[in-house]
């Protein structure tokens, strides 16, 4: 009997149907094959193989094209490259040069393992069978640790004269021997291989295939081991399903969402079924209303998935309220209208009051704001709200009194004035003439007190019940401020100082009589670094605005030095001189200086004095004598006068030039001085040559008077005759100054 050996290759890859048939088939990588089948190459087909395919005589295996050059066969052969191609499937043989099938003799179990799990829709093993066809069990193990049992029994047909799923025919066989005659045979019809079909089940699809066991079960009274079934590769349908979704939101115009599905995978094409009324079968879903759908997706091997989607809710509703009228008086109504601008609503409600319709009637009794809820039936909800006023009688204004500076404007306002109110203006409580309009009014030229009277109309004419009387008085103007002149030294500050300022006035300080713009304002105001005579001018503002009538002229006046002393020598003797002066007007106080202005002291005579004597002087000694004048202020001080005396010698006579017969006890008499005088005879003459006075005794001297009269100020001559203790002869003339 023929041994027949039996000899499966399986591919494994993703399966797509279209139009029915059977595609994209791709070779699976596989391990585990136990024996070389295939002889290859030189030297011999027992040196490049490992065991037989079938049994007792036969002793036969498969060769290449390779190989049967090599050894010069007529016929048959593999492709060289391993690589068989039927239709849309694709195989891959092992490598030649190894282990390329899997022998699985009668009551053998072995398996084979993907290099890479993958999933599957559907796998093709390549076999055959030697020595008589075979019965498998086929079962697939996955990487979750599932074993499914897929083909129980399954016959596989000799590889002689199959005649069902056959992918390969013609290649024949040759001995396995060490040659050089192989008697190959069974070309160009046999040997053959054949597919073994393998659709995974809806679950098995998105496993990942491990590996594959075949077991022999072949039970026909064949001898042991055989039959021998041999798996030479595989391929398969790579199971894949990707379901993006594009999901447009329903608005309130719709319904008008939608679910668009974008499937893609191994096993197209797709059939889809959506939970919608009525049931919609494309892979979009359309005009649908806000809420979670769900679409049955059957793939082309029956297999179905499952998609669920929320399509959201767009509330782009938009609506606002309106009221005819905005205002009423009370006891009147308004209309409510409910303006839907987006979207289609199709039920309104209004509160307070429960009302129900896009347009409504309302009488409030007082100002409210009414708020209306719209929708429809795909849950878009939106509010607006619109306020109608209740104007009540409008109370009778508030307008301040007012008091105005005399020939003023007077304007009067309302206080706190209503929008939508309109306010009138009388010159009588009731009746009367109606002299404005408006919010404020304004009164020129005001010079009498006068009252105005104002009502209060709301936007409905609704008018208050009584008018308000506005009283507008005329103030009295302030007098124009007092304010002492002031004199200060050159380069220093003037402070001006308001006498006696009124509580609530306002001072203002100007460089001008009229016009022009503030420079201070306060009691007092500061004119920093005076350098000439200047002049400021006040105003006093009361507490209502009123200004003076006049600014008051303020004189700053810069200080002069006073006038210098005019100093005279009035007393000689032999060791003494006295000087005198007469009083400066406006001086307060004199110094005086004998070391040419080095220092200074008070007179002799005191501060206020104007007389100075030198005293313990030797004879014949001369002194100058500077004198300045002092008032207040430093600037004041005037520049010395001077005279200069010289002690008297033994013999020598003085008569002063001047004297001040003035009653203040200070150079009041006209004395002839010396220190050796025996006798004198001193006669003095007015202007016109009259003798008005005459003396022998040198202690008796002229008090500037005539028979009891005091005389003019003025020049007077005089004459004198001394006669000294020796008998000397001294005979003077000269003149004196009366000075008072």
């Amino acid at each position: 009997m023929q041994h027949v050996t039996f000899r499966i290759l399986f591919c494994l890859t993703g399966l797509l149907f279209a139009s029915g048939a059977f595609a994209q088939v791709n070779p699976i990588p596989l391990t585990g094959f136990n024996q070389d089948g295939i002889a290859e190459a030189g030297p011999s087909s027992i040196a490049t193989t490992t065991l037989q395919l079938d049994g007792g005589s036969s002793n036969k295996v498969m060769y290449t094209n390779a190989f049967r050059t090599f050894a010069g066969i007529a016929g048959g052969g593999l492709p060289d490259n391993g690589t068989i191609v039927s239709g849309g499937d694709t195989y891959q043989l092992a490598p030649y040069t190894g282990n390329n099938a899997l022998y699985v003799y009668r009551n053998e179990t072995r398996s084979l393992s993907l290099v890479t799990p993958t999933s599957f829709a559907r796998i093709r093993v390549l076999a055959l069978t030697t020595e008589g066809s075979s019965s498998m069990n086929i079962s697939l193990n996955f990487t979750d640790g599932s074993t499914i049992s897929y083909l129980s029994g399954y016959t596989i047909s000799d590889w002689f004269n199959g005649a069902a799923n056959i992918v390969l025919q013609g290649f024949g066989r040759c001995d396995r021997s060490a040659g050089p005659a192989y008697n190959a045979d069974a070309f160009p019809s046999n040997p053959r291989m054949y597919f073994i079909d393998i659709p995974l089940t809806c679950t098995d699809k998105s496993k990942l295939l491990q590996s594959i066991t075949f077991a022999n079960v072949s039970t026909f009274p064949n001898n042991a081991p055989f039959p021998n079934a041999v798996i030479l590769a595989a391929s398969g349908i790579g199971y894949t399903q990707t379901i993006t979704p594009l999901i447009t939101p329903c608005d309130c115009s719709g319904p008008n969402g939608s679910i668009a599905l974008t499937v893609t995978g191994s096993t197209s094409p797709y059939t889809y079924s959506w939970n919608t009324t009525p049931v919609q079968t494309g892979a979009t879903a359309t005009g649908l209303a806000s809420g979670s759908y769900t679409c049955t997706i059957t793939d082309a091997g029956g297999c179905t998935s499952s998609y669920s989607g929320t399509v959201p809710l767009n509330n782009n509703a938009a609506m606002n309220a309106t009221a005819n009228p905005l205002a009423v008086c009370p006891g009147t109504s308004a209309t409510l209208i409910a303006n839907v601008t987006t979207g289609n609503l199709t039920s309104f409600t209004w509160n307070p009051g429960a009302l129900t319709g896009a347009s409504v009637v309302v009488t409030p009794a007082n100002t409210t704001t009414y708020t209306v809820n719209g929708t429809n039936t795909l849950g878009c909800t939106v509010n607006a709200q619109v306020t109608v006023t209740v104007n009540p009688v409008p109370a009778a204004p508030v307008v301040s009194n007012i008091t105005v500076c005399p020939g003023a404007n007077a304007v009067l306002q309302i206080q706190g004035p209503l929008a939508g109110h309109i306010y009138y203006w009388y010159d009588a409580a009731t009746g009367g003439t109606l002299l404005g309009t408006g919010t404020s009014y304004t009164l020129t030229n005001v010079t009498t007190n006068t009252t105005v009277y104002t009502e209060a109309e709301n936007g409905t004419g609704c008018k208050s019940a009584t008018r308000t009387p506005v009283t507008v008085t005329v103030d009295v103007l302030p007098t124009a401020p007092t304010v002492n002149n002031v004199t200060v030294c050159p380069f220093t500050d003037a402070t001006l100082q308001i006498q006696n300022p009124q509580a609530g006035f306002t001072y203002q300080w100007y460089t001008t009589a009229t016009g022009g713009s503030p420079v201070g304002t306060g009691v007092s105001y500061t004119v920093t670094n005076v350098t000439g005579n200047t002049t400021i001018y006040a105003e006093a503002v009361n507490a209502g605005g009123c200004v003076s009538a006049a600014r008051t002229a303020v004189t700053i006046t810069l200080l002069q030095p006073l006038a210098s002393p005019a100093v005279t020598v009035t007393n000689v003797t032999f060791t003494s001189l006295t000087f005198s002066w007469n009083p400066v007007p406006g001086a307060v106080s004199y110094e005086v200086s004998t070391n040419g202005g080095t220092t200074y002291t008070l007179p002799s005579s005191g501060a206020a004095g104007t007389t100075h004597t030198v005293s313990g002087l030797a004879g014949n000694t001369t002194v100058t004598l500077l004198v300045r004048a002092l008032r207040n202020q430093p600037c004041e001080t005037s520049t010395p006068g001077s005279a200069t005396g010289t002690t008297l010698s033994s013999k020598e006579i003085f008569v002063p030039n001047v004297f001040t017969p003035n009653g203040d006890g200070k150079n009041d008499v006209l004395f002839v001085y010396g220190n050796y005088v025996a006798t004198i005879r001193l006669s003095i003459f007015n202007q016109w040559g009259q003798l008005i006075f005459e003396s022998a005794n040198i202690n008796t001297g002229w008090n500037g008077t005539y028979k009891g009269q005091q005389q003019p100020v003025g020049v007077y001559a005089y004459t004198l005759k001394v006669v000294l203790q020796d008998g000397t002869i001294i005979n003077k003339k000269g003149s004196v100054n009366l000075i008072r």
